[in-house]
């Protein structure tokens, strides 16, 4: 079943058909601020990365910042995530993932298993040591997936306003 969804990487031409997914699951974004989120994400292609032979797909696989959609046959968005290839300090090319948005319809974890699958590939593209993935503390469904597929909590982060309030 998980071979009835394929990855994609988005781009800004396609980026309204994904809204309802988004809005689906972050109820408070509106269109404006996806598609800034969209424009700032599809970045173009470093064309001195570009191999020879390479297809149209290819290339836009190789963007350093991104965002991976998951359709079924017909073309459904059913997931997505975006991503950022840096260098980290102690293990050297990375690939963080954020923004893990999926929708299973059917029991199982397909969609999950073509987003591992995509940030396998990305991984591999871009030749990456290691893959983060952030997710959401309370999203004990996907915590459990990556658990089980092999990722295990590294670096823990921590977040707080830009501005932070002074006590008296």
């Amino acid at each position: 079943m998980s071979e009835a969804y394929k990855s994609l990487p988005l781009t800004a031409q396609t980026a309204d058909m994904t809204y309802p997914l988004v809005q689906m699951l972050k109820v408070d974004m509106s269109f404006d601020r996806w598609r800034a989120f969209v424009d700032q994400y599809c970045m173009p292609v470093n064309k001195e990365s570009v191999g020879a032979g390479t297809d149209g797909d290819d290339i836009l696989w190789q963007r350093e910042r991104g965002i991976i959609v998951i359709a079924n046959e017909r073309g459904y968005i059913h997931g997505l995530f975006s991503y950022y290839v840096r260098d980290d300090m102690t293990d050297g090319v990375v690939l963080h993932v954020d923004n893990v948005m999926a929708v299973e319809i059917v029991s199982g974890d397909y969609v999950l298993d073509a987003m591992r699958d995509a940030m396998s590939r990305l991984a591999r593209v871009h030749a990456c040591s290691n893959v983060y993935v952030s997710l959401g503390e309370l999203d004990e469904r996907l915590r459990g997936y990556f658990s089980r597929a092999g990722y295990a909590p590294s670096k823990v982060r921590y977040c707080a306003p830009a501005s932070p309030r002074l006590t008296a």
